[in-house]
């Protein structure tokens, strides 16, 4: 899915209150309608464009009543900046009914925790078979858990928090290199153009889109950019793509 299509799907207020309804449980429509105070006839319209996307789907219970549920695990990021603005989806895979007795796996030095934990059961006296795990072990195994799952709750805290940081950090930097810019820059075209880079290696088509500037403008400056050793091109699929030179690269 494009993180385009996600973010109108969420634009609406009614599908947002639905996912965040089915993330704690799977509901019927009569439920998410009673829940939300909405009509039966628009929950099922809401329910089948989040079907459609893949974000929820149904199942039917004994008593054939349809019941809908999360049927992806994704993050959706957005960033909004003075210089940048980015919207990225990871879908994020996992095995599906990992969920029961599996063997412990161990993880590497800095991995997230592991969630697979072995139940023992004790050795029974006839024919040296396991009985079922006794009360003290599952409740070993549900505390073990627990702890792991508050482990990975601070993780997270702690790594939103070196996202906010390095976005202060990346904005500042820009401030600065802004300011830079103005110094080595002969016009305000070189300026702009520049400014362009920073953000990312492009072209000269795309500068020339951006900038809303006639092709040999544009050249005429790349040229004279890369002349004075500020920028530099590569070939890639038979296109050349302007950059920053980096700090000890040579010109080409």
């Amino acid at each position: 899915m494009e993180p385009a299509t996600l973010l109108d799907i969420l634009g609406n207020e009614n599908r947002r209150k639905i996912i965040q309804l089915l993330a704690n449980r799977p509901c019927y429509v009569s439920e998410i309608s009673g829940r939300l105070g909405v009509g039966p006839k628009a929950i099922i319209n809401h329910l089948s464009l989040l079907e459609q996307a893949g974000l929820i789907e149904c199942s039917v219970d004994d008593q054939r009543r349809k019941y809908f549920n999360i049927a992806n695990n994704m993050r959706l990021e957005v960033s909004v900046s003075p210089y940048a603005y980015t919207v990225s989806l990871q879908d994020i895979s996992f095995e599906k009914g990992r969920r029961g007795v599996t063997q412990e796996k161990k993880g590497s030095a800095g991995s997230a925790p592991e969630t697979n934990i072995e139940i023992q059961g004790n050795a029974s006296a006839v024919g040296g078979k396991k009985d079922l795990p006794s009360m003290s072990d599952l409740s070993a195994v549900f505390l073990k858990l627990s702890g792991r799952l508050r482990e990975l709750k601070q993780r997270q805290v702690e790594l939103a928090r070196m996202q906010q940081q390095l976005q202060a950090d990346y904005t500042e930097l820009m401030d600065s290199c802004l300011d830079s810019i103005e110094g080595v820059a002969k016009n305000p075209l070189e300026c702009e153009i520049l400014f362009e880079l920073l953000k990312n290696e492009t072209s000269a088509a795309a500068l020339c889109y951006n900038l809303r500037l006639h092709p040999s403008i544009i050249n005429a400056n790349l040229i004279d950019l890369a002349n004075r050793g500020f920028i530099q091109y590569a070939i890639r699929n038979n296109q050349q793509y302007w950059k920053i030179c980096e700090k000890g690269e040579e010109k080409v």
